[in-house]
């Protein structure tokens, strides 16, 4: 492991889940696109990730943000995107938290109200709503989101027959009417809400091939989005996601409540510019809207907007000591 002697970070959370955004001591990608960056990192520099995601300095759902230079022109930065299972494509909560971040953190200019982010899934706008040098809302227009497949039928050891529509918002989602299995979304039960996700994540994998048709490298159904009915009045739906390698999201999810527009715009439940209103298992919610259609590949798409707010939580100065036998990180799941 080669690592700088000091790592410095802006810690926040988006809707109850954490971003790390790393603000100096990251490694050097190279790449000509985020994509090809984000495969970099993955190959030549997976342990600076694990050094940041696992225990002791992490968890089973940290998340954060490698700020590199932009690739696509126009981008004001890039980001690759990181979490304890790996590297995402996009993230919705993740960019609320970077470009609150940013902001608060006077790392961009005061009077700068958008940033063009360059992601791996492509250049996402953001919008800062800012009072007095705090960041209010963030809202961002996302990557075209598809449904890739409806309602499939899947065997699952220990389940029987999951019903599921498989729908791409900067990751494949699993989405799933939790009622249709007996599964209950509430915070008491979320060691069975994990385990019956990885059970069906895995069954899907095993059986249908999910790689997106303009990206092949992004591949595979990552994510599991249960749904029900909301606990608050001012909300539509309730979800719970389950990221990789297995934990729960404590945000709406950005890119999962764009895959869940894609779906309901496809079966004629939200149109144009109608408000979706997303609640997390926590309570936090994003509010959603579709201002576009367009086409990706074979695939009818629709151009998402997500908003929602984040906090900073800490700015924070890693070390690495040479003696600690655990250094590298662990993670217990």
């Amino acid at each position: 492991m080669s690592v700088p002697g000091k790592i410095t970070t802006i810690d926040t959370h988006t809707g109850g889940n954490p971003t790390r955004t790393v603000i100096h001591g990251a490694p050097k990608l190279v790449g000509h696109t985020m994509l090809e960056k984000m495969t970099y990192m993955a190959e030549h520099h997976d342990d600076f990730r694990r050094l940041l995601m696992f225990e002791p300095r992490g968890h089973e759902v940290m998340s954060g943000c490698i700020l590199t230079e932009s690739c696509h022109p126009g981008a004001d930065i890039g980001v690759v995107f990181v979490e304890t299972g790996g590297y995402l494509p996009m993230c919705g909560h993740d960019t609320i938290g970077v470009c609150t971040a940013l902001m608060e953190g006077g790392l961009i200019a005061a009077d700068k109200k958008t940033i063009l982010l360059d992601t791996p899934a492509g250049p996402v706008q953001v919008l800062l709503d800012v009072d007095e040098g705090k960041v209010r809302q963030v809202t961002f227009t996302n990557i075209p989101s598809f449904v890739y497949r409806r309602e499939v039928e899947v065997d699952v050891e220990g389940i029987g027959l999951v019903t599921l529509d498989i729908a791409y918002g900067g990751n494949f989602y699993g989405i799933i009417e939790a009622a249709s299995i007996g599964l209950a979304l509430e915070q008491s039960n979320g060691a069975e809400i994990v385990r019956t996700a990885v059970r069906i994540r895995e069954a899907v994998n095993a059986v249908i091939e999910v790689v997106h048709p303009e990206n092949p490298v992004i591949q595979g159904l990552t994510h599991i989005e249960f749904y029900g009915e909301p606990v608050a009045s001012q909300a539509d739906c309730r979800n719970v996601v389950v990221i990789p390698p297995g934990g729960i999201d404590r945000s709406p999810c950005g890119t999962g409540t764009s895959a869940k527009v894609a779906v309901l715009h496809a079966n004629g439940k939200l149109g144009l510019h109608e408000s979706f209103v997303h609640e997390s298992i926590t309570g936090s919610m994003f509010r959603a809207e579709i201002v576009g259609e367009t086409q990706v590949g074979p695939y009818s798409a629709v151009i998402p907007q997500i908003t929602g707010s984040a906090w900073v939580t800490g700015h924070h100065q890693f070390v690495v000591d040479p003696e600690d036998p655990l250094r590298a990180g662990f993670l217990l799941m």
